[in-house]
């Protein structure tokens, strides 16, 4: 299949070496044409400035404030297929009319969402949304989610009107693995902070609840160095599934090799999606709601 990668950053380098080494035709670009050369040289692919020649899939890389526009010129273009980084959009509006679209018009929008594709076949997540449904833990299940990091992701992260902050460009992964496994959700509560001095949250808790009963309790710190210092570590069992029948410690860790496995399968027509767009306009939906409970506005001053 004929690719073209589109955003030559940490992500858009990750797409680009997993269908590379694939044996896929690959294509790369980016507005600094230098990173998207280095990318290309080093992976042994195109490097393109001119994107409109015919490719099989748009792979959308850049970061979450164009997601929207490159999509939806991607789509306008009468791509076969858009793979689009999460989160799918940085706004919910633009999430709904991004799936709308690429409806109507039969483009195939898929999500690389790489912690729906957990384990060796990319499959764990499916495997436990299918345990849950049959009752494996009772009924309400709670996933409760503590992710401290020391990471410090760049500045646009933790911009409001460039990232979302930690609950769009961090915790997007876990709410759109809440949506496949719990499905819709009906009630939002969050309570945030921010350390960094960006615009956007870098901390705090969300709580969902989804229709079926179930709950996710999600907290996040962003940059918080001193938990891994030596005098104080995150507890060993910050994520677990716990219901009235069983309880289990499980994180669906990131894949991206075992994702793109799974979506090549989806593009080909032999698979179907265990993350759909759908899912991910659900969970940028959920991540604003919970912001709005919060009392953070929708926009940066």
């Amino acid at each position: 299949m004929r690719f073209l990668v589109i955003g030559a950053g940490g992500a858009g380098g990750i797409h680009v070496k997993e269908l590379a080494q694939r044996g896929h035709e690959v294509s790369v670009h980016d507005i600094d044409a230098e990173k998207a050369q280095t990318v290309a040289a080093r992976y042994n692919v195109r490097f393109v400035e001119d994107t409109t020649a015919d490719y099989d899939c748009s792979v959308v890389a850049v970061p979450a404030y164009g997601h929207y526009e490159v999509a939806r010129a991607e789509a306008m273009s009468g791509r076969k297929a858009i793979v689009c980084e999460k989160p799918l959009c940085l706004h919910q509006e633009e999430a709904e009319e991004l799936v709308a679209l690429t409806t109507a018009k039969g483009v195939g929008l898929l999500v690389a969402e790489s912690q729906c594709y957990a384990g060796e076949d990319g499959l764990e997540v499916a495997r436990m949304r299918d345990r849950i449904a049959a009752g494996g833990f009772g009924k309400p299940v709670i996933w409760r989610v503590c992710a401290m990091t020391s990471y410090r992701p760049q500045p646009w992260c933790n911009d409001m009107d460039v990232g979302g902050g930690a609950f769009i460009e961090g915790g997007i992964h876990v709410l759109t693995t809440a949506r496949v496994l719990f499905g819709e959700a009906v009630k939002w509560q969050g309570s945030v902070r921010c350390f960094s001095g960006g615009t956007g949250p870098d901390s705090g808790t969300f709580l969902v609840d989804y229709a079926e009963g179930h709950q996710l309790l999600l907290q996040i710190g962003w940059g918080t160095e001193g938990c891994f210092s030596g005098e104080c570590s995150p507890l060993p069992n910050s994520f677990g599934l716990f219901g009235p029948e069983e309880c289990e410690a499980w994180w669906p860790g990131d894949n991206h090799s075992a994702m793109w496995g799974h979506l090549l399968k989806c593009l080909e027509g032999e698979a179907e999606p265990v993350a759909t767009a759908d899912h991910a306009a659900g969970a940028v939906a959920d991540a604003w709601k919970c912001y709005e409970a919060a009392g953070v506005r929708k926009h940066a001053n």
